[in-house]
This record gives C-alpha cells, structure tokens and sequence, in this order.
C-alpha cells in the first residue's frame, strides 16, 4: 500500500494525534484508578480515616476510559463484531453489510455527539457529591470520544486499509 499523500495524509496525522490522545486518557485514567483506590484503601484501614472522594473520581476516570477505549478500538476495528454470515456472502455484499454498519456506526457517533452535548452543556451548573464538581465531568466524556470516533469514520473513506482489523480478531 502507497502511503496517503495530501488531505489524506494530513488527516492520517489528526487521526494519530487522536488516537495518542485517546489511548493516554486511557492508560492515564486506569493508572490513576489504581492508585487511587491503593490511597483509599491505605487511608480506609491504614490510617482509619477514609477519604470521601476518591469513589467519585474513579467513576469519572473510568467513564473517560471507556468512551476514550471504544473510540480506539473503533479506529482499529477491534470492536465486537459478528461476522460469521457476512463472510459466507459474495464480496459485494460484505462491503455492501460493511459501509451499511458504517453508516449506522456513524449515525450512533452523531447522535451521541449532538446529545451528549446537550447533556453535558445543560449540566455544567449543577453539582453533586463530596468534590462539588459538575455532573458534566462524566458527559462530556460521551460527545468528546463521539467527536473522535467521527474523525476515525472519515479516515475509514480516505484509507481502504483502516476498514481491517489490526491483528487477528477471530477465534
């Protein structure tokens, strides 16, 4: 495969840039989680003095890492699929199914986007639990990885070779 030269390649290097920024907020956040819960638990019987915040910021992070996690794992099509009956049809048909399941893939991306920010702006006055922190902290995880999960469905037009699973995907 010769590599993408121009707006394709431009958009290669967007899409990099996002899926370095994805996978950070995900090893950050599961890295944070971890050491967050050996603080708790430190303090909890350690110490005997419990911190109360430190549930609601791993639910946070791990809200972050799932939605970051499914936007990288769209980009390299390693996200649940059953393609037992779609491999038994004639290859016009499976990329007919393929782009049928893009569009609906980007369909849900819109949606979450459209809404997801809705929710999250609507939200941004409000507060709730120990850190009085807005309810927005978990949305907006929801538009931000839509956002990106729509960046990767545009390089899926550009580049044939990101319609594949990177690495083996059937058991």
């Amino acid at each position: 495969m010769q590599p993408l030269t121009g707006l394709p390649a431009l958009w290669r290097r967007l899409c990099d840039f996002c899926d370095w920024t994805a996978r950070a907020i995900v090893g950050g956040s599961i890295a944070a989680i971890v050491l967050i819960t050996i603080a708790a638990v430190w303090y909890r019987y350690g110490l005997e003095r419990p911190l109360s915040w430190t549930e609601q910021v791993c639910r946070i992070l791990f809200v972050w890492s799932v939605f970051a996690g499914a936007a990288v794992l769209y980009r390299n099509m390693l996200h649940i699929a059953i393609d037992m009956f779609v491999l038994m049809l004639p290859q016009r048909l499976q990329t007919l199914v393929l782009w049928l399941n893009q569009g609906l893939i980007l369909l849900l991306a819109v949606l979450m986007l459209w809404f997801g920010l809705q929710i999250s702006i609507g939200t941004l006055s409000q507060t709730f639990g120990a850190l009085e922190i807005s309810p927005a902290t978990f949305y907006f995880a929801a538009p931000f990885c839509a956002a990106l999960m729509i960046v990767f469905w545009v390089e899926k037009l550009f580049d044939p070779a990101r319609r594949d699973p990177l690495g083996d995907v059937h058991l």
